[in-house]
């Protein structure tokens, strides 16, 4: 037994508690390290205090049910693999969780051997993907500027695990500071902010630095916005929620766009000197 498997922390969700007695023994002698909880609201306030490497949830729970649960553990932990046992399956109901990010899809009865594998095999994937994200010569500097704090606690360590050097702002007063101490490469910035719109911080801050690349987030849509942002110089126009790797993936590509525009800018400034030699 490797020191991977015995590292990897599973929780494990379900009302029936005879299930969480059988099952919790067996996961164990295979190496995992397993934390029950009887229903969605214990799952997520454990959630909140302790890591976890991957959660297994049974999808039909008094209160917050599975599909629920798996809904706000996305929220707090983007990156979070899980894995929804039923034993009522449901073929629209599961192509609609796997395409939101559900890492897998298992009908009970599902044998010990069967969930250990398939969650072992989540927690490592995991983790390469997230050992494949990081920049492997550069350090990325993003500023997230978001009222909402949740949003940003959830989203913050993932990007942190990857590589990035992170920013947090709550205000665009805030980010405008920020963007006015700090070397910036990328910032991602929420339409709805409660003192300046991020449209309009979007135009302050590529005026503060032309050279940074701006994203805007928004839960809330609208041809118009977008149209206006893009006008305005942003990067890119993303709705909420992101997956951290779409969001990843599209900082990564702001990052490439700002250093070749940088780039330039050094070549050019370089050009003019020597022109304005005297031969």
């Amino acid at each position: 037994m490797t020191d991977d498997i015995r590292k990897i922390k599973l929780l494990l969700v379900d009302d029936e508690t005879d299930f969480l007695e059988a099952m919790q023994p067996g996961l164990e002698r295979r190496g995992f390290s397993v934390t029950t909880a009887e229903s969605g609201l214990a799952a997520l306030d454990m959630l909140s205090s302790e890591p976890f490497d991957v959660v297994v949830l049974d999808v039909k729970m008094p209160g917050i049910d599975g599909v629920s649960t798996f809904r706000e553990i996305k929220q707090m932990a983007p990156s979070l693999p899980v894995l929804i046992l039923t034993g009522h399956g449901n073929i629209e109901q599961a192509f609609e969780t796997s395409r939101e990010g559900v890492y897998e899809y298992l009908t009970k009865p599902c044998d010990v051997a069967t969930l250990a594998s398939v969650a072992r095999l989540a927690s490592i994937e995991t983790r390469r993907d997230e050992a494949a994200d990081k920049p492997a010569d550069a350090e990325i500097r993003v500023l997230l500027v978001d009222d909402d704090r949740d949003f940003l606690e959830a989203i913050t360590p993932p990007l942190e695990r990857r590589g990035l050097t992170v920013c947090v702002a709550h205000t665009c007063r805030d980010a405008l500071r920020y963007a006015a101490e700090q070397e910036l490469h990328v910032a991602v910035v929420d339409v709805v902010m409660p003192d300046v719109d991020g449209i309009r911080l979007l135009r302050q801050l590529r005026e503060a630095n032309p050279l940074l690349e701006v994203i805007v987030l928004t839960g809330h849509p609208t041809a118009e916005n977008a149209r206006q942002g893009l006008k305005d110089g942003a990067f890119d126009f993303l709705t909420k929620p992101q997956s951290v790797k779409d969001l990843l993936s599209k900082i990564h590509a702001a990052y490439e766009h700002q250093q070749q525009i940088s780039n330039r800018a050094r070549a050019k400034k370089v050009d003019d000197i020597l022109s304005n030699q005297p031969d």
